[in-house]
């Protein structure tokens, strides 16, 4: 009789283990290669079209690189800045702009550099029906008339993409 409780035991913990596997997976959406090269291709034609030096990277959710572009004469500086852009978006799901807000007090500025966060505009979190997806970063443009066109550029990439 030891045998065959030993035998149901082990049948019910291979059931409930296999349960339990199947609810620790969830999966999660990514921005396409696709839709992340039209956003790239979107913000660049409009760097152009205006005379901007820009550089554009699309991230997936982990912080993969999915697309990146630079137009001519982007600097090394434009390119880590705008990928720094991104990364700040995606780690607060938020405008990368939006963090020089919470430079108030010197502890959100020490959190602000020691989490690597870069608070300037030009970086956005790309959320499609309340999921995070990855994030866009522009980097190198002057500012126009005090409009950070980096930002600008950015959202009419993501506009092409989820035709707001």
């Amino acid at each position: 009789m030891t045998m065959r409780m030993a035998a149901l035991a082990a049948a019910a913990l291979a059931l409930v283990g296999s349960g339990v596997r199947a609810q620790a997976i969830e999966t999660h959406e990514s921005i396409s290669y696709e839709g992340a090269q039209k956003i790239v291709d979107t913000c660049a034609a409009m760097a152009k079209a205006n005379n901007w030096t820009i550089s554009i990277w699309v991230l997936s959710p982990s912080g993969e690189p999915v697309a990146f572009a630079a137009t001519k004469g982007a600097t090394p500086t434009g390119n880590k800045t705008s990928r720094w852009k991104a990364e700040t978006s995606l780690s607060t799901r938020a405008p990368s702009g939006a963090r020089a807000a919470a430079l108030t007090t010197p502890a959100n500025i020490i959190a602000t550099q020691a989490l690597g966060m870069f608070p300037v505009a030009g970086g956005l979190p790309l959320i499609h029906d309340g999921q995070l997806i990855g994030a866009v970063g522009a980097g190198g443009a002057r500012p126009v008339n005090g409009v950070a066109v980096d930002e600008v550029c950015a959202q009419a990439g993501i506009d092409a993409v989820f035709k707001k």
